[in-house]
């Protein structure tokens, strides 16, 4: 069983997206949206989402070019990152908008244990994630729906401190991201 002990509820993913992924995603995933729904771990930094809505709103802006070309979004970060499942590679991979650049993160298990087990320290170590608690205590935690972006981003050459955060809607901040730097192939 998935242990994500603090797991902070946001909503419940509707059982008929959870049918319509089954076989799809690894079974944590699935399991994740039936016991847990959608909502925050990892320190609030990790947000799972409904892949539906990213997949229908995103379409051809996750950059999947390799492979058989199905990446399932099932996550995202508090600093706008997209986490994908890739059935064709058996793996979750990340990608990360502010850096340009994607990231492999093994096996879902494997992931969700590492996190459970280091926690910030996996999290920096997989996600570069270290501004994020520092913008939490300046700002206060971004909303569910929202997250820490850069302004300008990093890749298109802004400081990147955490002084440059702001709060912004997660998904029209990744279709931005996108449109203005392209999409990450991977």
């Amino acid at each position: 069983m998935v242990e994500l002990a603090d797991f902070i509820p946001h909503a419940p993913v509707d059982p008929e997206v959870i049918e319509a992924y089954r076989g799809r995603v690894p079974a944590e995933i699935q399991e994740i949206w039936e016991s847990y729904g959608q909502g925050t771990f990892g320190e609030g930094f990790l947000r799972v989402i409904d892949p539906a809505v990213y997949e229908a709103e995103l379409g051809d802006r996750v950059g999947k070019t390799q492979g058989d070309g199905v990446a399932i979004p099932v996550m995202v970060t508090g600093l706008g990152d997209l986490i994908l499942w890739e059935p064709g590679i058996d793996s979750l991979v990340a990608l990360i908008f502010r850096e340009n650049r994607g990231v492999g993160l093994g096996k879902a298990a494997t992931f969700l244990t590492l996190t459970r087990a280091a926690g910030a320290k996996h999290l920096s170590r997989t996600l570069n994630w270290d501004v994020f608690p520092d913008a939490v205590a300046q700002q206060g935690a971004p909303a569910f729906d929202d997250s820490f972006i850069f302004v300008p981003l990093p890749s298109l050459g802004g400081p990147g401190t955490v002084d440059t955060l702001h709060k912004r809607q997660t998904l029209t901040a990744i279709q931005l991201m996108v449109d203005m730097q392209g999409p990450i192939g991977h």
